[in-house]
Parts: C-alpha cells; structure tokens; sequence
C-alpha cells in the first residue's frame, strides 16, 4: 500500500485556492433581499478605545452560502490590528414565520437566535442570547443602511415593553 504525505503549507495553499475561488451563487434567495447589501462588502465598525489605551473594532464579513439560500457571518475583535474570533452565524429565510430568522453563537459559546423584520427602511433583530450558564436575554437591534458605504447597528436590551439602549456602533466598508 502507498501512503501519500502533504505538507500543511501545500494543504493550506489549496484550502486558501480553494475558498478564495468559491463562486457567489448565480440566485440568491430574494427572501433575503433585505439583508443581501451586507454581502457587498467587508465591514469594520470602531469601538471606544479600552481603558489600558488599546484600540478597538469589530470586523465583520457577510458572504452566501453557496447554495444561494442563505447568508453567513462572520466577526472578529480587532485589539491593537491582532484579530482574534467573536461570532460566527447564519441568517436564513423561515417558510413557517415567513420571516428572516438567524442563529449565531460567539467566541464563549452564547447562542443568539431571532428574526428579522423590516420597518421605517431598518432591519429590527429580534433575539435571545442565551449564555453557556442558560440564562437568557432579550434584545432588539436596529440596523439602519446608511447608503451603500456604512450602515449603523443601535442595541437595546428588552424588559417588557421597555428598551435599554446597550450600544450604537457606525460600520464602515473595511479598509477605508
């Protein structure tokens, strides 16, 4: 029997030919019209900077999954340009709720899970996080396009009726 060895650089190159050329999908859900501008590019959303000086951001990457039905996330803590994971996701269309629904969970294993809806022009989120300890948390996150160059994130958290402002971050076309 013949064993064939591969070095990690050699797998790591085509696994990086490989992804670099995974096509966008020819259709792509038109349920998921409203959210698809987030795959137009890579995002980057500053942060106050941290007590001990360090600047701070969020990078955040949309891209299709490659069957077109869905849209995965990906974001990242940027501390002093060393970037290190945060949250990975799906948004996906749901034929019962008819809605936008996702479910992403971070770097500590919170499970966050919602739906999406459209109103005055903004995405409302709507979701739970439940952390590792299975506590739960509700909240609502408002996510305004600004143009095709930024869109702003604002972040509430719910009791009852009444909304906490938590956050309001601008994100902003990576790089620029």
């Amino acid at each position: 029997m013949r064993f064939l060895f591969f070095s990690p650089i050699l797998l790591f190159g085509a696994a990086a030919f490989v992804t670099a050329q995974t096509p966008v999908p020819s259709v792509t859900s038109q349920n998921l019209g409203a959210i698809a501008f987030l795959t137009k590019h890579e995002w980057e959303a500053k942060l106050p900077d941290r007590p001990d000086g360090k600047k701070i951001k969020i990078h955040a990457q949309f891209t299709w999954s490659q069957n077109g039905q869905a849209i995965r996330l990906s974001n990242q803590f940027v501390v002093d340009d060393k970037a290190r994971p945060y949250l990975d996701g799906l948004y996906t269309w749901d034929p019962q709720q008819h809605a936008i629904v996702f479910c992403y969970v971070d770097a500590e294993g919170t499970l966050t899970k919602g739906k999406v809806k459209t109103e005055d022009g903004n995405l409302v989120h709507e979701f739970d996080q439940i952390a590792p300890d299975g506590k739960s948390t509700a909240y609502v996150a408002k996510v305004t396009p600004k143009g095709e160059q930024a869109w702003q994130n604002e972040i509430f958290e719910r009791h009852g009726a009444e909304l906490k402002p938590i956050v309001k971050v601008r994100y902003e076309i990576a790089g620029k």
